[in-house]
């Protein structure tokens, strides 16, 4: 990967509103769906520009792929196929790309614009940019729009991340969905039940029967139900017990119109957070109902554009998890509090 400044600012003029659209690809080829139906290969086959693409089976891959695709291949328009877990560690990768070559060229050298399409089991920016249909279906409805046009008119709408700080000196993770030690947890016995919608409802479905029937299955994981006895902050309030938190910059849509957590996007800066007060299992379980539709209750405190968060354990941001534990010792590496925080930076979507 050469830093070659005139690569770089060739990539800057693809930017421009007057610019030719020239779309690339980056797949994951173990994502869900493009394991069962080979979508990269029906994606490439598409593209104006099939060596505008890139498959990335590990994390190794990405930096140089995306390099390549931004600085050799001048692309403005990145065709992100795969799920959350793609898309996280992906949108991480290109920022750490785009920083590396604000530095070489001295000045700010921003993103793409993203074309999310549905590679993987769940993809909640594919929800917010309408874009959760087959990935060939979605990219082909993408080229009948650009054809003709000039990269000003493309339709798209903005993303702002938060950023997680574990405290250690390592570079800022950034993502636009947050889940505390409980939603880790959670994410693990979840996996039990299969992926997508309806393991979650499986997954809902045994907790409640789990904890009320007092199953085999809640007798050997009902523990990772455990509420936290360290405290929670939101700003300036700190809440000495609570259950679990949630903070998401984006929609938190399991349906469309029926189940909606949070139903507003976040403000640059700024973060919705949602968090689970009570922490007796039989109340955070009851709660659920009500949490997954949005109702207020004085159990659930919920915070429009709250800026900075501080939580201790393990966390899932967009659906990874983070363990924050030494595996050897299983002690908290590093002891202490995390940080989410609101940032500035926004990821700009295709909105179709």
């Amino acid at each position: 990967m050469s830093d070659d400044p005139r690569a770089i600012d060739v990539y800057l003029r693809g930017l421009e509103p007057n610019a030719r659209i020239r779309p690339g690809l980056l797949s994951n080829p173990l994502a869900r769906t493009n394991w069962r139906s080979v979508a990269h290969d029906r994606l490439l086959a598409r593209l104006p520009d099939p060596a505008a693409s890139r498959e990335t089976p590990n994390l190794d891959h990405l930096e140089p792929a995306l390099w390549a695709l931004f600085f050799e291949h001048h692309i403005n328009v990145l065709v992100l196929n795969g799920g959350d877990g793609t898309i996280h560690q992906t949108l991480n990768a290109a920022i750490r790309v785009v920083d590396r070559a604000s530095a070489a060229l001295g000045r700010r050298v921003p993103l793409p614009l993203f074309l999310f399409v549905n590679g993987g089991g769940m993809n909640m920016l594919a929800r917010v940019f309408g874009t959760r249909g087959h990935p060939v279906k979605t990219l082909g409805k993408f080229l009948s729009r650009a054809r003709g046009a000039r990269f000003g008119s493309l339709p798209k709408r903005g993303v702002p991340l938060l950023a997680v700080d574990e405290g250690d000196g390592r570079p800022l993770r950034h993502g636009y969905i947050f889940g505390s030690e409980l939603v880790f947890n959670a994410l693990t016995m979840y996996e039990r039940f299969g992926q997508g919608y309806p393991g979650l409802a499986r997954f809902l479905w045994e907790v409640a029967t789990g904890y009320l029937f007092r199953t085999e299955m809640w007798n050997k994981y009902g523990h990772l139900l455990d509420a936290p006895k360290t405290p929670l902050t939101i700003d300036d309030d700190t809440f000495p017990r609570y259950t679990s938190v949630v903070a998401t910059t984006v929609p938190l849509q399991l349906v469309k119109g029926v189940l909606a957590t949070v139903r507003t996007m976040a403000s640059p800066g700024g973060m919705n957070a949602v968090a689970v007060l009570p922490t007796d299992k039989g109340e955070v379980i009851r709660a659920i109902p009500k949490l997954m539709l949005g109702a207020r209750s004085h159990d659930v405190v919920y915070r429009k554009d709250a800026h900075r968060i501080g939580v201790h354990g393990a966390y899932t941001l967009d659906g990874e998890r983070f363990d924050r534990r030494d595996p050897a010792t299983a002690a908290p590496t590093p002891p202490g509090p995390l940080t989410v925080i609101g940032t500035h930076r926004v990821v700009w979507g295709i909105w179709l």
